[in-house]
């Protein structure tokens, strides 16, 4: 039989290249793919994504975990108690840029009261000890979010409160009736009012207080919207204060009851 080179076998396309990528991982890493394919997807960005799921995917199998600290060559870092607030920030500035030549970020959702010293404080006595897959890939950056660490317990339940409200009055869509028409206790009577309406507008809201404990939290707001039906009758407005409240479990506010002026 005559040997055949290389070079006499059928090339593959860029298609049956991906085909073959997606076996070997699900082979290799038990990789899921769907077969339906996005036509808006160009076969040679997946191509690349793919290259840059195997590359991950050998990489972490045979990495070790380190402490960031650890990741940052052990970099010399000074007491933050021992710093004025003008030391702080230069230090934080170092420390900062030392994490970005290490493909390292820290994000923060919410603003802070002395927030250079707060995020420098937090750096050298939590994140530093922190344990990550030791993985070189490039173009690849661990990012740790401050808030992940330290609950911001108001800021989470304003955005719970804004997006159940923008949930509640979305009658175009149908996922606040799929998943969270029962959340509150009183969810006969307010989703009652909402099922006599086909459409509402927000035209004002605007939260007045939020307080909370370990178990429990209140959040008051002060909200406007009108409601009409597809009929065109005239739009009836609704306006004054409203609440919800919540109870804290696994981490999270569970919205317990809604008050809203109706």
């Amino acid at each position: 039989m005559e040997n055949r080179d290389d070079e006499d076998l059928p090339k593959l396309t860029i298609e049956q290249e991906n085909e073959f990528k997606k076996l070997k991982l699900s082979i290799e890493h038990g990789g899921i793919f769907f077969n339906k394919k996005n036509p808006n997807i160009p076969p040679e960005i997946e191509g690349q994504f793919l290259d840059y799921v195997s590359n991950f995917e050998n990489s972490f199998k045979n990495s070790i975990r380190i402490t960031v600290f650890e990741k940052m060559g052990k970099p010399a870092f000074k007491i933050p108690e021992m710093l004025t607030d003008a030391e702080i920030t230069i230090e934080l500035d170092t420390i900062i840029q030392i994490m970005q030549s290490f493909d390292i970020a820290l994000d923060l959702i919410c603003n802070y009261a002395d927030e250079e010293r707060l995020i420098y404080t937090f750096i050298v006595t939590e994140l530093f000890q922190q344990e990550i897959e030791d993985i070189n890939i490039d173009g690849m950056v661990t990012h740790f979010i401050y808030e992940d660490f330290h609950q911001n317990h108001k800021y989470d339940l304003e955005v719970a409160t804004i997006d159940f409200l923008k949930m509640f009055l979305n009658k175009k869509s149908t996922f606040y009736k799929d998943h969270h028409s029962e959340d509150a206790v009183n969810e006969a009577e307010i989703n009652l009012f909402r099922d006599l309406f086909d459409e509402f507008e927000l035209q004002l809201f605007e939260i007045s207080d939020i307080a909370f404990n370990e178990k429990n939290a209140l959040v008051q707001f002060k909200i406007e919207f009108s409601a009409q039906n597809e009929d065109h009758r005239p739009k009836i407005s609704y306006s004054g204060d409203g609440s919800i409240s919540f109870e804290y479990e696994f981490g999270y506010w569970y919205i317990k009851m809604v008050h809203l002026p109706i």
